[in-house]
């Protein structure tokens, strides 16, 4: 299905920006993608979104109609009033589908504390890190710069460190959900809590090739080899899910 208006602004590494987009996908809705560099385009967001005071944060949905929306839920639940396939949210299953996104939620950030570190360790991922447009030589002087920004998200989300066993309580609850039927949705049906955990377990691993924005050093930086060892059913439940994803329309 095609809505003439819609563009997702979002970051291509991100977890939350990737579940806007799977959740747009399932429903076939054709939409702008547009890159966002925090601090550098936060202005440009505000202007468009017509939200010039407050926190602004992405994934952000902007309509041509004047309608826009940030928060990846929020998001899926716009997805589901535009689209024709099976609801991701429906109402039948909105409080289990809820506490499974909390659950993504918390493992999403655990993941922000971690990239945000390892980018602020590794000048490879400060290079990545900037506006692809500019060339590699300028990238790289510029690259101490994206400390500022690292340290303006630390202070806008509250980030703290998240330990590996705050992390694997998330995990056994998931383990736990799919013990019975490793390759079934969570909740018998596929839905938005499937697309929450499976593009949160970036936390953990990353799929080898979602999401598509991830560039090499950040994904290096996501891997944890030694916590995902102990977790493989879970990361095979979420190769499962990502392996059924329909292709982008754009």
């Amino acid at each position: 299905m095609t809505i003439q208006g819609l563009t997702l602004v979002g970051e291509g590494f991100s977890p939350w920006t990737e579940k806007a987009r799977w959740a747009l996908d399932h429903h076939g809705l054709a939409y702008r993608y547009d890159e966002y560099t925090p601090l550098v385009s936060e202005l440009w967001l505000r202007i468009r979104a017509n939200r010039p005071s407050g926190i602004i944060s992405v994934p952000f949905l902007l309509n041509e109609n004047g309608r826009s929306l940030g928060d990846s839920f929020a998001i899926a639940r716009e997805a589901d009033t535009l689209g024709s396939a099976p609801a991701l949210v429906p109402a039948d299953l909105l409080d289990e589908i809820t506490a499974w996104n909390e659950r993504s939620e918390r493992l999403m950030r655990a993941g922000r504390a971690r990239i945000l570190e390892k980018t602020e360790e590794s000048r490879e991922i400060q290079i990545e890190s900037l506006p692809a447009h500019l060339p590699r030589g300028l990238r790289s002087l510029l690259a101490p710069t994206v400390r500022v920004g690292t340290a303006y998200l630390r202070k806008k989300y509250a980030v703290r460190s998240v330990s590996d066993d705050e992390i694997e309580a998330e995990l056994a609850a998931i383990r736990e959900a799919i013990a019975n039927a490793p390759k079934r949705p969570l909740l018998g049906r596929f839905t938005l809590a499937d697309i929450a955990i499976a593009t949160a377990l970036q936390a953990v691993r990353p799929h080898r090739t979602e999401p598509v924005g991830l560039l090499p050093a950040q994904r290096q930086a996501w891997e944890r080899p030694e916590l995902a060892s102990r977790w493989e059913d879970v990361l095979a439940w979420r190769d499962e899910m990502v392996d059924r994803r329909p292709a982008r329309p754009i």
